[in-house]
């Protein structure tokens, strides 16, 4: 159904409407993306919305191998005894997980052949398809549906694109107020008071900055999700390569739709048919971090990153019209006004030197 973001009157944010309580955006943003059947990501084909850079390119999995294989060098170098793990989280349909393999493979194929795997993804079905590939490590692949069912490990915890996939809460201006996002029963816009005690901060971080009638992002998640994967670190490397930047205190996030490759602002309409998604603040990731025990390591662009692991090893030569295609996607990753900006790659340690 397509809706219309209607205003309603400001509201109890746990209000009687329509037969139900109102749903926080949040929850709305929850069901509309990660909904078994009807929702986004158990729907969307790949490259139909928007391309992530292993879609793009396998250079890119080939290069974040080199990245691996220097992150797991560190640890023996430093007395971290194997074996190693390799987790990857959101590993949809195990695209990356197979460059990432492939690269090990062809070029430390002695690394490669001690690694175990741990593939976590929601989607029981997507998880199923991530596991093609690995049918030659019996033993050595995990697949797990959350990330409380991944043992502890020592190795390298990876994430790329999920952070930004996290469902998040919407605060908006108005009259002066900085009030949250919430849905009723229609699937109507609703302003009501704050949800929760966590947002707070947040809106009075804003209260200044945000603009009347605009919206902020807030994702309560991304804090919360990286405490449960640094539990399950018990010494290694944690990189996060995501869509963000640095956020300052007070600096508005705003809220984004994504549908065949065209951006918006209608967050409410045909849900199911739109990606969802805020910039991920990479200041608040640095920030929780560091109270549990998560070093900074680096923190860079893309683009920066895929060149000091050579991608462009992998620039194809030639003329030809396939050739000129496969180097422009390769180039997209690390082209400032491609992925290679917008993009950041964050790595984190935690116990290197004490494992």
């Amino acid at each position: 159904m397509r809706v219309q973001e209607r205003d309603r009157s400001v509201r109890s944010g746990r209000q009687q409407t329509h037969g139900g309580r109102l749903r926080t955006f949040r929850e709305f943003c929850e069901t509309a993306l990660y909904h078994p059947e009807r929702g986004f990501y158990a729907r969307r084909r790949p490259t139909e919305h928007f391309y992530t850079a292993p879609e793009l390119h396998p250079a890119f999995g080939m290069s974040l191998a080199r990245a691996l294989a220097k992150w797991l060098d560190e640890l023996r170098s430093r007395s971290v005894p194997p074996p190693y793990t390799i987790v990857e989280m959101g590993s949809g349909s195990g695209l990356l997980a197979r460059q990432l393999r492939e690269g090990l493979n062809r070029e430390r194929p002695e690394l490669a052949a001690d690694l175990c795997w741990v593939l976590v993804e929601r989607s029981r079905e997507r998880l199923l398809e991530s596991l093609a590939g690995f049918e030659d490590v019996p033993g050595r692949v995990l697949a797990c549906e959350r990330l409380a069912e991944v043992p502890a490990f020592r190795g390298v915890f990876l994430s790329n694109e999920l952070v930004d996939a996290l469902p998040f809460h919407v605060l908006e201006k108005r009259g002066g107020r900085v009030l949250e996002l919430y849905t009723d029963g229609a699937g109507d816009a609703v302003l009501g008071e704050l949800s929760t005690r966590g947002l707070e901060p947040h809106a009075r971080a804003v209260a200044d900055t945000l603009q009347e009638g605009r919206r902020h992002a807030v994702c309560l998640e991304a804090r919360s999700w990286l405490r449960e994967a640094a539990g399950r670190l018990e010494c290694g490397v944690l990189a996060t390569i995501d869509y963000g930047k640095r956020f300052a205190p007070g600096d508005v996030n705003t809220p984004r739709s994504y549908h065949l490759h065209t951006v918006g602002s209608r967050l409410l309409a045909d849900p199911g048919d739109r990606d969802l998604t805020c910039p991920v603040d990479f200041s608040a990731l640095i920030e929780e971090g560091e109270g549990l025990g998560l070093r900074c390591a680096s923190f860079t662009s893309m683009a920066r990153f895929l060149l000091d692991c050579g991608i462009l090893d992998w620039l194809p030569a030639g003329s030809d019209a396939g050739t000129v295609t496969d180097r422009a996607k390769l180039k997209t990753l690390v082209h400032p006004e491609g992925m290679g900006e917008a993009f950041k790659v964050l790595v984190q340690t935690k116990r290197v030197s004490r494992c």
